[in-house]
């Protein structure tokens, strides 16, 4: 396999991988395949450099999806306290 393949295959494998996480329609097989491209020791830097900031708006936003459920939560269960 020539270089100009290998590059090409692995940001595809990206391109994948972050059109299933912005449709919400990932597994965590998804989320592994986009941290195993951040590795910057294995993989092109800009690769490994994009992978990573995938990967970190990934976390961002299942941790603000996080927050919000527990603050609908927190809502619903004042409405039913009163």
């Amino acid at each position: 396999m020539d270089f100009a393949s290998y590059y090409l295959e692995l940001f595809d494998m990206l391109n994948q991988a972050c059109k299933k996480i912005a449709s919400g329609d990932y597994d965590q097989q998804d989320a592994e395949r986009l941290f195993e491209l951040a590795k910057r020791e294995r993989y092109p830097s800009l690769l490994a450099d994009l992978a990573e900031s995938f990967g970190m708006m990934m976390v961002k936003v299942e941790a603000r999806e996080f927050k919000m459920k527990q603050m609908v939560e927190e809502i619903e269960q004042g409405k039913t306290g009163d």
